[in-house]
C-alpha cells in the first residue's frame, strides 16, 4: 500500500531520447532566429544612447555659454570618432580641466560618426567640424549623423538653432 504523498513510478512515463532531441532542435532554431534580432536591438540602443549623450552635451553647452557669456564650441573629429569642448577666451583657449566636457570623448563601442553638417558650412565626412553655442542662447544649427560599425543603422541628432534644443531621429535626417 502506498501513502497519499508517495507516487508510484510506472515504467513508460518519461521522455524518450528522440523527443528530447526534437525539443533541442526546436530550441536551437528559435535561438538562431532570435539572436541576430537581439543583436540589432543592442546596436540601436547603443546608437540612441550616444545620440542622447550628444544631445545632453549640446544642452549643457548652451546653458554654459549663456551663463558665462563666452562662446563654447563642440568640436567633432569625424575621422577619429571623438569630440571635445573649447571655450572662446579670445584666443580659442581650451576649456578648463575642471569642466566635465573638457576631456576628449570617444564614441561608444560599435558607434561611429558618419558625418556632421553645420548650416551654412555644409557637411563633412572627415576632419573636424565645430559647432558654436553663444551667449544669447543661440547656436549653430547642425545635424550629427551616427551609424553602427556595419553602417546599416543610422541615428541623427539635429541641433536646432536656439536654446540648445535637439531632436533625435532613428534614420539619416537631412
Amino acid at each position: 500500500m502506498t501513502s497519499p504523498t508517495t507516487r508510484r513510478i510506472e515504467p513508460g512515463h518519461g521522455f524518450t531520447l528522440v523527443e528530447l532531441c526534437v525539443v533541442l532542435v526546436i530550441v536551437g532554431l528559435v535561438l538562431a532566429v532570435v539572436t541576430p534580432r537581439f543583436g540589432a536591438m543592442l546596436t540601436r540602443g547603443t546608437l540612441r544612447s550616444e545620440a542622447r549623450r550628444l544631445s545632453a552635451a549640446a544642452r549643457h553647452l548652451s546653458g554654459e555659454a549663456a551663463r558665462t557669456g563666452k562662446p563654447h564650441y563642440l568640436n567633432i573629429d569625424v575621422g577619429k570618432d571623438a569630440y571635445w569642448v573649447t571655450v572662446d577666451e579670445g584666443r580659442g583657449r581650451p576649456a578648463e580641466p575642471s569642466d566635465p566636457l573638457a576631456a576628449a570623448y570617444v564614441r561608444s563601442e560599435g558607434v561611429r560618426f558618419k558625418d556632421v553638417a553645420v548650416a551654412g558650412r555644409g557637411g563633412r565626412a572627415g576632419g573636424v567640424q565645430r559647432i558654436g553655442f553663444f551667449r544669447r542662447g543661440e547656436n549653430d544649427e547642425a545635424v550629427i549623423h551616427l551609424s553602427d560599425n556595419a553602417r546599416r543603422r543610422n541615428v541623427s541628432v539635429h541641433l536646432k538653432p536656439y536654446g540648445g534644443r535637439t531632436a533625435i531621429h532613428d534614420y539619416y535626417y537631412k
